[in-house]
C-alpha cells in the first residue's frame, strides 16, 4: 500500500484535467447554444399562435385562481376577526365572579359590580379594532353595561342595547354567531345567554366587511351572506343594486366567476364574484403584453448570441489551452487572463487555488511518505538495540561461568525468538494473540536475568484475540519496566488487560498495563504529555515516544496512548486501538525496504 495516497494526488490531478479537456473537445458550447436558441424563437412563435386561440380560456383559468386566492386571503382576514372576537367574549365570560352580583338583592353589591364590569368591558376593547362594540345584561334588574370603539351613533347603540336586554330573557339560546339588523343597519353578533344574564360582542357588517375596501376590486364584488344566502354586505365594483336581506342568487350573474368562503364556523358565507367584462378586459392587455414580450425576447436573443461569444466562448478557449498545456506537465502554468464576469474570474482565481493546493497536497503527500519511512526506519534501529545484545551476551557469559548449561539453552532459545520477532516488527499490525505470545517470550527470557523478580498476570478476553494491533506496542512498554523499574531487591508486579470498550459510539480495544513499581518521574509525564513532535532530548523513554508517534502515523489521531502514574505508588499505561489502521505497510513491502536497509547497513 503506498503511504498517503501520493500517487492518488497525481492520478487526480491527470483525472480533472482530461475531464476537462475531454469536455473541450466535444462539440461547441456556443453552437448548442444557438441551436437551442433559434428553436426557443420558433416556439415563441408557434406559442403566439396557439395563445390567439387559447387566451380565452386561459385568462379565464387565471382570474379564476384570482379570484379564489382573494378569497382565501380576504376570508382569512375576516375569519381572524371572527376568532379575535371569540377570544374576547371568552375572556368576558369565564372565570368572573362579578356576573352574579349584578343579581344580588344587595343594590350596593350590583353597583360595585356593575363598576368592575364596566371597567372590565373599557379594558378588554382599547386597541381592538375588530369589535365595534361589547354588552352585559342583566334581566332581572334590567342592567345593561357596554363599550364601544367605533363611535357608534347613539341609537343604533341603545337598540343593541335593548337586543341584548330582550335576548336575557331567554334561556337556551345556542351561542353562536348571527346577524342582526338593529336600527337599520346591520350587525354580525355573538352572545351568551345564562340564568338572565348575557355577555356579546358585536361587529357591524361595514366595520367587519372594511378589509375589503384596502383591497384592489376592479371587477370584483364581494357579498356577505347567511345560511341561507340572504345578503347583509355588498363591496365591489357590480353595481348590483342589492338591498338588505334579498338572496344572493336572484343577482347572481350566469356568466361571471363565483367563489365561495365560510367564516363564523360556517354560520357565514363570503361570496366574490368576477363580470365577463372583467376578465375579457385582461384577455386584451394579456394579449398585447404577450406579444410585446416575444418580440422582445427574439430581439434579447440575438444579443444573447453575440454576448455569448464574447463572454463565455473567448474565456473557455484560453482556458483550454492553459488547461491543455497543464496537462502536457508544466503544473507550474496559471491561468492569468482578465475577464469581464465575475463568474470566469472567480473560476479563474479558483483553478489557480485548486492546482496550487494539488500541488501543495502533493508535496505534503511525499513530505509525509518520507516522514512514514524515517519513523519505520527509527523503529527498525529501536529495536536493534545495541544494550539489548550486550546485556544478552552478559548473560550468557554468566550463565556459561555458572555452567547452566540448561538455563543457556532455554535463554538462547528465547532470545532467538524475541530477534526473529523483533526484525519482522515496522508499521504494520498482528494479531493480539501474537503480540501477547511474544511479550510472554520476553518474560520467560528475562526470568533468567531476574529471577524471582518478576510476577506478571495477563488478562485478555477470548473474543478479541485476532484483533489487530501495531507490533511492538506491548513489547515497548514492558521493555521500558525492565529497563527503568526492575530491580535484584525487590519484586514487581506487572498486570496486562485486554477487552474491548465503547468511546463516541466506536467500538475500540483498550489495554491497560500497570505495575507497582515507583512510577514515572515527573518531567517524563510532561516531556510525554507535550504537543511536540520530539519532546525526548535526552534519549531516555524514547520507546515510549516511538509507540505514541507510530500510533499517530497509522491511525491519524491523537491520545491513543496515555501513561500516568497510579496511587500509592505505580506506573499506568493504557492503549486505544481502532479496529482498521488508516496507513500501514504491507508485509511484503516491509519485507523490500528491510532487505534495502540491511544492505544500506552493510555497505
Amino acid at each position: 500500500m503506498t503511504a498517503f495516497g501520493a500517487q492518488s494526488v497525481e492520478d487526480t490531478l491527470f483525472i480533472y484535467l482530461e475531464r476537462d479537456s475531454r469536455l473541450m473537445k466535444n462539440k461547441s458550447f456556443i453552437q448548442r447554444t444557438v441551436i437551442m436558441l433559434m428553436l426557443q424563437l420558433v416556439l415563441l412563435v408557434a406559442i403566439l399562435l396557439v395563445f390567439l386561440y387559447s387566451s380565452y380560456q386561459t385568462s379565464v383559468e387565471n382570474m379564476d385562481q384570482i379570484l379564489n386566492n382573494f378569497i382565501q386571503i380576504y376570508g382569512n382576514e375576516l375569519e381572524n376577526k371572527i376568532k379575535n372576537g371569540n377570544r374576547l367574549l371568552e375572556r368576558l365570560v369565564y372565570k368572573n365572579t362579578e356576573y352574579n352580583l349584578l343579581q344580588s338583592e344587595n343594590e350596593s353589591e350590583r353597583y360595585y359590580a356593575s363598576m368592575s364590569l364596566h371597567d372590565m368591558l373599557q379594558e378588554s376593547i382599547v386597541n381592538n379594532n375588530d369589535v365595534d362594540m361589547v354588552v352585559i345584561a342583566e334581566n332581572n334588574y334590567q342592567i345593561c353595561l357596554d363599550a364601544e370603539t367605533s363611535g357608534l351613533p347613539v341609537k343604533e347603540r341603545n337598540a343593541i342595547r335593548e337586543f341584548a336586554l330582550e335576548c336575557a330573557k331567554e334561556e337556551g339560546v345556542k351561542a353562536q354567531w348571527n346577524v342582526k339588523i338593529l336600527s337599520g343597519r346591520p350587525y354580525v353578533y355573538k352572545m351568551y345567554v345564562w340564568h338572565g344574564r348575557v355577555a356579546g360582542v358585536f361587529l357591524s357588517v361595514d366595520s367587519f366587511m372594511k378589509t375589503a375596501e384596502n383591497s384592489n376590486l376592479e371587477d370584483i364584488t364581494l357579498l356577505l351572506t347567511d345560511e341561507e344566502n340572504h345578503i347583509y354586505g355588498c363591496y365591489g365594483s357590480d353595481n348590483l343594486s342589492l338591498q338588505q336581506g334579498e338572496r344572493a342568487e336572484k343577482n347572481s350573474n350566469n356568466d361571471s366567476l363565483e367563489k365561495k368562503f365560510a367564516v363564523a364556523d360556517g354560520r357565514l358565507f363570503i361570496y366574490s364574484y368576477i363580470s365577463p367584462g372583467g376578465f375579457k378586459g385582461q384577455i386584451k392587455s394579456s394579449m398585447v403584453v404577450f406579444f410585446v414580450t416575444i418580440m422582445m425576447s427574439l430581439i434579447s436573443a440575438f444579443a444573447l448570441v453575440s454576448y455569448i461569444r464574447k463572454a463565455i466562448l473567448s474565456p473557455m478557449k484560453h482556458m483550454k489551452e492553459k488547461m491543455d498545456k497543464i496537462q502536457g506537465g508544466n503544473y507550474q502554468l496559471r491561468i492569468t487572463e482578465n475577464y469581464e464576469n465575475s463568474e470566469f474570474s472567480m473560476l479563474k482565481d479558483t483553478f489557480n487555488k485548486l492546482m496550487d493546493e494539488i500541488i501543495g497536497l502533493k508535496i505534503k503527500s511525499y513530505e509525509k511518505q518520507i516522514e512514514l519511512q524515517e519513523s519505520e526506519l527509527k523503529a527498525v534501529r529501536l529495536q536493534i538495540r545495541p544494550h539489548f545484545f550486550l546485556n544478552a551476551m552478559t548473560t550468557i557469559s554468566s550463565l556459561s561461568i555458572q555452567k547452566k548449561n540448561n538455563e543457556i539453552k532455554i535463554y538462547i532459545d528465547a532470545l532467538s525468538k524475541n530477534i526473529r520477532y523483533m526484525f519482522k516488527s515496522g508499521l504494520h499490525t498482528v494479531p493480539l494473540s501474537e503480540e501477547i505470545r511474544h511479550v510472554e517470550n520476553y518474560f520467560e527470557m528475562q526470568e533468567l536475568k531476574y529471577p524471582g523478580c518478576v510476577f506478571y498476570y495477563i488478562e485478555m478476553e477470548p473474543e478479541i484475540e485476532e484483533w489487530r494491533v501495531p507490533q511492538m506496542i506491548i513489547h515497548t512498554v514492558i521493555e521500558n519496566e525492565y529497563k527503568y523499574a526492575v530491580s535484584l531487591d525487590s519484586m514487581l508486579t506487572i498486570l496486562i488487560k485486554a477487552g474491548k470498550k465503547m468511546k463516541d459510539g466506536e467500538e475500540l480495544l483498550l489495554i491497560e498495563i500497570e505495575d507497582d513499581g515507583k512510577g514515572y518521574p515527573p518531567e517524563v509525564l510532561e516531556q510525554f504529555d507535550s504537543e511536540e513532535e520530539n519532546p525526548v532530548q535526552d534519549g531516555n523513554r524514547v520507546g515510549l515516544w516511538s509507540v505514541r508517534r507510530t500510533l499517530e502515523l497509522m491511525y491519524e489521531r491523537n491520545n491513543l496512548f496515555q501513561i500516568s502514574n497510579i496511587e500509592p505508588h505505580g506506573c499506568f499505561n493504557r492503549f486505544l486501538i481502532p479496529l482498521q489502521p488508516i496507513h500501514e505497510i504491507s508485509m511484503t513491502a516491509y519485507k523490500i525496504r528491510l532487505i534495502k536497509i540491511r544492505q544500506q547497513a552493510e555497505i
